[in-house]
C-alpha cells in the first residue's frame, strides 16, 4: 500500500527527471536506464485516465516543470485553486495504485 508521502517524493522525483531529461537522458546512454523511467511510467500510465483538470496539472507542473504561479497565470485561475487540484493528486493517486493492486 502506497502512502501519500511516498506519493509526493516521487512526484518531486518525477518533475527533478523531467527538468532534467535531455541530461539524465544522455547520462543513460552510457550507464543505463535509472530506475526512475519506471517510476515515470507508471505514473504517466496512471494519469492517462484522471480528470482533465487533474492530467493537466500533472503535465504542466510536473512534466513541462511550470510553476503554480505559472500554471494560475495561464489559467486564469486562483494560485489557491491551483493548490486545492495540486493536493487532489496525492489522493488519486494512492487510489489509483492501490486499486491496481487489488485486481
Amino acid at each position: 500500500m502506497i502512502t501519500s508521502e511516498q506519493i509526493r517524493n516521487d512526484l518531486h522525483e518525477i518533475r527533478y527527471y523531467y527538468l532534467r531529461k535531455a541530461k539524465l537522458d544522455d547520462a543513460s546512454r552510457s550507464i543505463g536506464d535509472s530506475a526512475v523511467h519506471q517510476l515515470v511510467e507508471k505514473y504517466n500510465r496512471a494519469i492517462r485516465v484522471a480528470p482533465l483538470r487533474l492530467y493537466d496539472i500533472y503535465a504542466c507542473l510536473y512534466v513541462r516543470g511550470q510553476t503554480q504561479e505559472e500554471l494560475a497565470y495561464e489559467l486564469s485561475y486562483t494560485p489557491q485553486y491551483i493548490r486545492k487540484l495540486i493536493s487532489q493528486l496525492p489522493s488519486y493517486f494512492k487510489n489509483k495504485f492501490n486499486e491496481t493492486e487489488v485486481t
